[in-house]
């Protein structure tokens, strides 16, 4: 029994719906072709006009009008300018800020003259850009040329953060400690090492610290010694949010000897 093939049309939805980047399709008269549900998920304030047949520039006047643009980025006429000019000639990727999300919109004509376009959202990734910004303005030049990684820690000290400078001494994969508190990630129980214990202390009672250090494995047989600089963070209520700070890696050291792999 032969299986039905499904139509171009069904078949094109379905494509569009397994990716998490929102696509939208327009014809050659800048009239909307096909969106699918993510497109749909990061406009949602002007869902009701994301229909087939409904213009780029009424959409993007819709969005204007309900003052949903960055006011940072100019007025609300200028953007909904600047965004159809952008549209209607591409070239290449930029970033869309909105009330709503940051996105990365890349946009590309056809040879007969459809535009393609990819929404992805970068929220998160431009929170951390400031964070990450904000941090280093407050280290010293010998410290942030020194630091090897970037990381933040929520209020319950676990890594929700980690990323390596250019050029990073660290080999061993940032990935697999977020989640976890960095005992929790070297194996090591503080109840039963002092250094250790007096580091959670710190933690526990948000007090900044410098110079931690300790042995982490590089994940291919080898050893290196680290040392891990903090920050706490409050929210604007003064409640505690976590912390921010540097790893390091020290490339001559003799006088660390606490074991684990962390970042």
């Amino acid at each position: 029994m032969k299986c039905k093939r499904p139509e171009a049309e069904t078949l094109l939805r379905n494509v569009l719906e397994t990716v998490n980047e929102g696509v939208v399709v327009f014809d050659p008269d800048d009239r909307m072709v096909v969106c699918n549900a993510r497109y749909r998920e990061l406009y949602a304030p002007i869902a009701d006009k994301l229909i087939p047949g409904v213009t780029y520039k009424d959409m993007v006047r819709a969005w204007g009008r309900l003052g949903l643009f960055n006011a940072t980025d100019g007025t609300a006429k200028e953007q909904v300018q600047d965004r159809l000019k952008r549209h209607r000639c591409p070239k290449g990727p930029f970033e869309l800020h909105t009330t709503e999300h940051s996105v990365r919109v890349e946009e590309r004509v056809t040879e007969d003259g459809y535009i393609i376009g990819t929404h992805t959202d970068i929220t998160v990734w431009k929170g951390m850009e400031r964070v990450l910004q904000n941090y280093e303005e407050r280290l010293l030049g010998s410290t942030r040329k020194r630091a090897d990684r970037f990381w933040t820690m929520d209020a319950d000290l676990r890594f929700t953060t980690l990323v390596d400078y250019p050029n990073s001494n660290i080999i061993a994969s940032p990935n697999s400690y977020i989640g976890y508190t960095r005992w929790e990630a070297v194996g090591i129980d503080p109840e039963t090492d002092d250094a250790w214990r007096r580091h959670r202390e710190d933690l526990l009672a948000h007090r900044p610290f410098e110079d931690f250090r300790y042995a982490s494995e590089d994940g291919f047989g080898g050893v290196y010694n680290m040392s891990v600089s903090g920050t706490p963070v409050f929210d604007d209520d003064g409640v505690f949010a976590g912390y921010h700070g540097t790893t390091t890696r020290i490339v001559d050291c003799r006088d660390t000897d606490n074991g684990g792999d962390a970042g």
